[in-house]
């Protein structure tokens, strides 16, 4: 009997990861349900945490292989190292969590992955969470939102019937998560919306179909304490030409390029039946010679782990789009968001074209700013040090 590979083939995670993401998507849904306080839910992440010290399944430890806790982890704990704190994260007999705790100024503090000042918020986090619920609010701020229904994993057939409904193309996407696992773009017929819902329920039990707007690049922003903002932009793999290449040897060429390579969150440019279909659209393969300056894509979704490039864009971004950031921070009175906001040309103002915002990360992957493809990164970490000894060291 051939066992699951297991790695997700989709995502690049563990399988067991996804039983998690069903439990804890399922758990948050129930949460909301029955309007659960963040208080609470606070409460029972401390409970899980005191039953696996108490019986000595888990203990905290500083001596830890960093490899292993998230990115956006390491590099906020790199940044209180260096302001003196005494770091250290849960580890139990089979894995490493993403709980942690520091120590300083005599004040233990807790949190998991990142420090959201979450106990300062009016709304408790399935607010910003659950992708419907998020949806809801923003129209209540009158921010840009792309029309979109949510269905459960029984509700196939309803959700056929809506695709019909709102019409070509669409996106497909969980519920819960980020990072774009699990998403599908542009879907233009039943078949790969069928497709597209089996990859989205593969990671959570609810899916989410929404209207897709073409001509456009995602942008993500990431605000922190309401005010400090950041943004880079999402583009799909892609090679420049300098007139004498050909895109093989320009696709080779970027892949191997050590800041690639070695990178933690950049990749090397994958090449599938998308990519043929792409180039055979222009005309061209993989032994042609595009003109000097010729961008050619190689991918259809700006997504990273198919060798998708993130331009650093902070200095760029129109104010207009600044304010929309703060603004939608403060509205759903986050200390710490992610803003995926798709629109065609950042530098305009959002009141002057089509745009959406699409979701906002509670736990937003701030090593995307940290390390673009191209850019002068910036350092969001330190704000969030600055947020962390505002309200968890100096309010306590």
């Amino acid at each position: 009997m051939q066992l699951l590979p297991i790695e997700c083939q989709e995502c690049g995670t563990n399988r067991l990861f996804h039983i998690r993401t069903w439990v804890r998507e399922t758990r948050r849904y129930i949460a909301s349900y029955f309007g659960w306080s963040q208080a609470l839910l606070a409460l029972l992440n401390r409970m899980y945490v005191t039953i696996l010290i108490g019986t000595r399944l888990g203990h905290f430890t500083e001596d830890f292989e960093e490899v292993k806790i998230p990115l956006r982890s390491r590099l906020f704990i790199r940044a209180m190292q260096k302001r003196g704190a005494h770091c250290s994260f849960l580890r139990t007999r089979s894995l490493l969590t993403n709980y942690f705790k520091i120590e300083t100024d005599d004040v233990t503090s807790y949190f998991r992955v990142l420090p959201t000042a979450g106990f300062l918020s009016i709304y408790s986090t399935s607010v910003t969470t659950d992708k419907v619920l998020a949806k809801k609010h923003f129209r209540r701020g009158s921010f840009p939102v792309a029309e979109g229904k949510a269905f459960w994993f029984w509700q196939k057939d309803k959700a056929y019937a809506y695709f019909r409904s709102l019409g070509a193309p669409v996106v497909v996407k969980p519920r819960g998560g980020s990072v774009s696992r699990h998403v599908t773009t542009d879907i233009r017929n039943e078949s790969n919306l069928k497709q597209a819902i089996q990859h989205a329920i593969a990671y959570g039990p609810s899916f989410i179909i929404e209207q897709f707007i073409p001509n456009a690049f995602v942008h993500r922003a990431t605000v922190i304490d309401f005010d400090f903002v950041v943004c880079v932009k999402q583009i799909p793999a892609n090679v420049v030409g300098d007139g004498k290449s050909t895109i093989r040897q320009l696709i080779d060429a970027k892949s191997a390029n050590p800041e690639r390579k070695n990178s933690s969150i950049l990749t090397s440019l994958l090449e599938d039946g998308m990519t043929d279909s792409i180039l055979k659209s222009k005309g061209y393969d993989t032994t042609t010679i595009p003109s000097k300056g010729e961008t050619v894509f190689v991918q259809r979704d700006p997504f990273l782990k198919l060798g998708g490039d993130l331009v650093e864009v902070t200095s760029r971004v129109h104010p207009d789009n600044v304010k929309l950031f703060r603004d939608i921070a403060r509205h759903f009175d986050i200390r710490i968001t992610g803003i995926d906001f798709l629109v065609p040309d950042i530098t305009v103002s959002w009141k002057m074209q089509l745009c959406a915002i699409l979701e906002l990360n509670a736990l937003p992957c701030i090593e995307m700013h940290h390390y673009p493809s191209s850019g002068v990164p910036t350092n969001p970490n330190e704000a969030l040090a600055d947020m962390f000894f505002k309200y968890y060291i100096h309010q306590v």
